[in-house]
């Protein structure tokens, strides 16, 4: 059971929680924070003067007073007015994280809300009773306000539920489970609504997902340096300090610890057997390895930098409050502000999809490498198990991979710069921070897959090789692959291998008997 007080939830618990089916809920210290806050909320909406969201409208409509008789049917009019989402509904666990950031950044006790709402949305996600919510609507201006608008129905007994793999009425759903709809008071509809906990929580997904991601890249092009013959010389942490980027020079040095696992590459790399060594100067014979082998450190090197600027600003916004206004009981004061504007996931999201992109297209020259007969220093052509020409081996995935690589490019537009004046111009400058972050979780799935094509080239490549060709993690990957994907000795459709090896790699289990123990 993770424990909630809005200031250090972490991107691991949120994909325990997300993930995982892992439970939360508030802490003693969370509780004590938003009871003063709520106070200070229910004593201000007693005071003639305007405060937003408490006695006037929403947005544009501001400027209009509205009363102490009608604040409840206010929060639930902001839902209805807001729940206009459409496209595809957010997964199960997306759906998760986004109850989970939502409910850590109330628990930080500056919202207002009564602490009996966010334990209905913190139970509903232990019992796994899941709004509905559509994933398209958010200019992640005002925070996410449609998406977490159908998010907040379910709190009050509107729309419909997910439990289980049944949907049901909301109100039944949260019967069955013993739980009663909230009659939100004033200003806890804002506080549910605004803010950025849509597109936060998807890339606390993502980038942990891309942590993944790296760790299977370093350890495949380790796999390609036994398989290309390349030279461990460009790993010599001489060579990357001599740069100066710590990301640089811990991906030479967690690569060579892979190749170490190889007796060959152990001696060289641990006898230091590089930089004086001669080299042949023969007509053809090059002195130098092509990029996909040389430049690994800088490739995968800067989507460290990367990604470790992407995890800060997704803890920190994870652990912020973004609505408006924001009460502070120490000073008895309410500030309004736009702490719910998502520019910094925005720009994040773009930051770490081109990161993504970058992978996904030095994966798939990998694979080219293997398959090009031309290049692949005897391979046989496109890796064909059988005759060449009858067979065509890996021809087909060699597409796919190219396909999806392109798929890829198209979404490298940046969606932090694409604002949209909207809201009667109220709202006249926004983060489409939602659609960054969406456009984000596009591009893992094709990721995936063209590094399931690649595992799978490496291993029939590896089939092909001398016998000692691959070291100890290279042969436990490859005999992990032989037992969903045989051997390709002659041709065979293998959409269901590539399907089968995306799941393998995204095995936990798996990959805890693969990643060595990296310094980080």
């Amino acid at each position: 059971m993770i424990e909630l007080n809005g200031h250090d939830l972490t991107i691991e618990e949120l994909w325990h929680v997300a993930v995982r089916r892992g439970t939360a809920q508030l802490s003693a210290k969370a509780r004590i924070g938003m009871q003063k806050s709520r106070a200070l909320v229910e004593e201000l909406a007693q005071e003639p003067r305007a405060i937003y969201g408490i006695n006037t409208g929403f947005g544009p409509l501001s400027g209009m007073r509205v009363s102490n008789e009608d604040q409840q049917a206010h929060q639930v009019n902001l839902l209805h007015h807001l729940s206009v989402g459409q496209g595809p509904l957010f997964s199960e666990s997306e759906t998760r994280a986004i109850m989970l950031v939502r409910s850590n950044a109330l628990a930080r006790g500056f919202s207002g809300i009564r602490e009996e709402v966010v334990d209905l949305l913190l139970s509903c996600l232990n019992q796994e009773v899941l709004p509905e919510i559509p994933s398209q609507g958010s200019v992640g201006a005002s925070g996410d306000l449609v998406p977490l608008a159908h998010m907040s129905r379910l709190l009050v007994g509107l729309g419909h539920a997910k439990t289980g793999e049944k949907r049901v009425l909301a109100a039944e759903a949260l019967r069955k489970h013993g739980l009663s709809p909230a009659t939100l008071q004033c200003k806890e509809g804002l506080a549910l609504v605004n803010g950025t906990s849509v597109m936060t929580g998807l890339a606390a997904l993502a980038a942990q997902e891309a942590r993944t991601i790296l760790n299977w890249m370093e350890l495949l092009s380790s796999c390609s340096f036994q398989v290309m013959y390349g030279e461990p010389e460009v790993l010599c942490g001489q060579l990357h300090h001599a740069r100066g980027f710590r990301g640089q020079s811990l991906v030479a040095e967690r690569m060579a610890e892979y190749l170490c696992t190889h007796e060959g590459y152990r001696e060289q790399i641990e006898g230091h057997l590089w930089g004086s060594q001669p080299k042949p100067v023969e007509p053809g014979v090059e002195i130098q390895d092509p990029y996909t082998i040389r430049c690994a450190p800088q490739i995968l090197g800067a989507f460290q930098e990367a990604l470790w600027h992407v995890q800060h600003v997704v803890t920190v916004e994870m652990n912020a409050s973004t609505d408006n206004p924001l009460v502070f009981p120490e000073t008895s004061s309410v500030i309004h502000g736009g702490n719910f504007y998502g520019q910094q996931i925005s720009m994040t999201s773009d930051y770490l999809r081109m990161g993504l992109i970058k992978l996904a297209l030095y994966c798939e020259r990998q694979i080219d490498r293997l398959t090009n007969w031309r290049y692949s220093m005897g391979l046989p052509p496109l890796l064909a198990g059988g005759a060449p020409g009858l067979n065509s081996g890996m021809a087909g995935c060699q597409l796919l991979a190219t396909s999806l690589a392109a798929e890829c490019r198209v979404l490298g537009t940046p969606a932090s710069i694409q604002t949209i004046p909207t809201n009667g111009n109220n709202q006249d400058v926004v983060s489409m921070g939602c659609t960054a972050a969406k456009m984000t979780t596009e591009v893992l799935p094709k990721l995936w897959t063209i590094m399931a094509i690649h595992t799978l080239a490496l291993c029939q490549a590896a089939d092909h090789r001398k016998e000692g060709t691959a070291g100890t993690i290279y042969q436990k990957l490859r005999d992990r692959v032989r037992a969903v994907s045989p051997e390709l000795k002659e041709d065979r459709p293998l959409f269901g291998d590539i399907s089968a090896i995306v799941d393998l790699l995204k095995d936990e289990d798996f990959q805890a008997q693969c990643f060595l123990e990296q310094k980080q």
